[in-house]
């Protein structure tokens, strides 16, 4: 029944490649294990779980909000050393909750200054088209 493999329209050729070494096929979106824990059950199941936790709105929310006050102390989130020094510095503060996303400021309120332009009056570009026609869209 090995023919009913090569049936099968949607498996990529990366993915053979892989199961003719022996490694296991890696999910769409997931990098491939390094040998050495490709075939290691742990290590497959805290990718899974590192992966399920990556796509949860309120761990996502959790990352903004820190990255938020990482910038306001002046770390420069590019470099992963600075990042790593200011978490292990504010490690129990991180631990307690005590970083909170802070209140979204009101948006500002549009104020119109000139006239409305109707659909059938002169574009105000000076064309001499109707503005329905010129800019109007």
């Amino acid at each position: 029944m090995s023919w009913i493999k090569n049936l099968n329209p949607f498996k990529k050729k990366e993915d053979e490649a892989a199961a003719k070494d022996g490694a296991a096929p890696s999910l769409p979106g997931m990098p491939a294990l390094p040998p050495e824990l490709a075939n290691d059950p742990k290590a497959k199941m805290l990718m899974g779980a590192f992966f399920r936790k990556w796509k949860d709105p309120a761990f996502l929310k959790q990352l903004r909000t820190l990255a938020g006050h990482m910038q306001r102390d002046g770390v420069n989130l590019k470099d992963m050393g600075a990042v790593k020094a200011w978490l292990e510095k504010n490690q129990e503060r991180i631990e307690k909750g005590d970083f909170q996303e802070e209140a979204a400021k009101p948006g500002e309120t549009f104020v119109k200054t000139g006239p409305d332009v109707g659909r059938n009056e002169p574009c105000h570009c000076g064309s001499g088209k109707k503005f329905k026609k010129c800019h109007g869209r």
